[in-house]
């Protein structure tokens, strides 16, 4: 049997023996699409802690995460941070019934929260974290959609080369003007599996890439994120959008909506290229699986953007998970 110490990186355990002594057990936790790597750490007689350990590339990413703790924590319910090293941050354990998997399995008591969600999030779009990390600007917009013209364009779907660059003014317009919105502080990653449910009470994680952008950004992550909109349903999406207006002061017709779906539609292409360069460049093919609903979301959202029409003969929308395990098989 391993001990508990084995399971974990040596500086992570040396952490946590100094920390709680001895008699406590590791059990390692899903991570992100981050090399950070989670664990459970139990200890007999007390609440159990989730530590994340950082490799030696990452350590500069953990006093970002302190000042970004520091900035939202009055403001949002998040985890509380009881000890902190240059390689690991141990918090409060919040579980892992996520509000994703609550709405799939409750949808009336998912819909509910997922509209407390939306008040969470205008309450963290007032905190002081601006200069946590660098802005969005358009360039940054069109690199994350160039990653997915590469992976899932070009690699993964294999279109033709003029197909493919005909999307790059397009996708040049599209960065130019999500980056005209109004701007707020974004989570960044602010959707169901970012969430977590204890006893009826939302905790928000992963929230160190805070920094300015579009106020429809992480709306649009919330609610269209891997399926979501498919359970809220149409009305319910725009209900809950609605909803978000009014509560940053926009009536529903302001305009709001068309910035989400402009957002939702740049964020749609960003992660279309994160689900392909997984199992291309990781070997991770579970996340092919999400590619389908992502390409729902393009879909949405060209049918009510017309001034981006010309992407529907240039973004290939018809997709088979199967056909591309094999394609990613034949790059390996």
């Amino acid at each position: 049997m391993h001990q508990p110490e084995s399971i974990l990186p040596a500086e992570a355990a040396a952490f946590v023996q100094e920390w709680l002594g001895s008699g406590w057990t590791a059990q390692p936790l899903a991570g992100d699409a981050s090399v950070r790597a989670y664990y459970r750490i139990s200890v007999p007689r007390r609440p159990s802690v989730v530590i994340a350990y950082y490799p030696e590339e990452l350590r500069g990413q953990v006093r970002r995460f302190l000042d970004a703790y520091r900035a939202i924590a009055n403001l949002v319910p998040v985890p509380e941070i009881l000890r902190s090293s240059e390689s690991v941050i141990a918090q409060a354990d919040a579980g892992d019934r996520t509000l994703f998997d609550l709405l799939h399995d409750d949808p009336v008591e998912g819909t509910s929260l997922y509209r407390r969600a939306v008040e969470i999030l205008v309450r963290f779009q007032q905190a002081d974290g601006a200069e946590i990390n660098p802005p969005f600007n358009a360039d940054f917009f069109f690199a994350e959609m160039e990653m997915a013209r590469e992976y899932f364009v070009d690699k993964l779907m294999m279109t033709s080369p003029p197909a493919s660059a005909a999307l790059v003014p397009l996708l040049r317009d599209l960065a130019r003007q999500v980056a005209r919105h109004p701007y707020l502080l974004c989570h960044r990653d602010y959707h169901g599996q970012n969430i977590n449910v204890i006893n009826g009470s939302l905790i928000i994680i992963d929230y160190q890439d805070m920094r300015m952008g579009p106020d429809t950004y992480d709306l649009a992550s919330l609610l269209r994120d891997r399926g979501v909109a498919e359970v809220l349903g149409r009305d319910g999406e725009l209900a809950l959008v609605d909803d978000y207006a009014l509560r940053i002061g926009e009536t529903p017709d302001s305009g709001l909506r068309t910035r989400y779906f402009e957002t939702l539609l740049q964020r749609s292409i960003k992660i279309l290229g994160t689900f392909s360069k997984m199992p291309i460049a990781r070997g991770r093919l579970h996340y092919l699986d999400f590619i389908p609903p992502t390409l729902e979301s393009v879909r949405r959202c060209l049918a009510e953007l017309p001034h981006f029409a010309a992407m529907r003969e240039l973004i290939p929308t018809e997709f088979s998970v199967e056909a591309a395990r094999k394609r990613v098989a034949a790059l390996a």
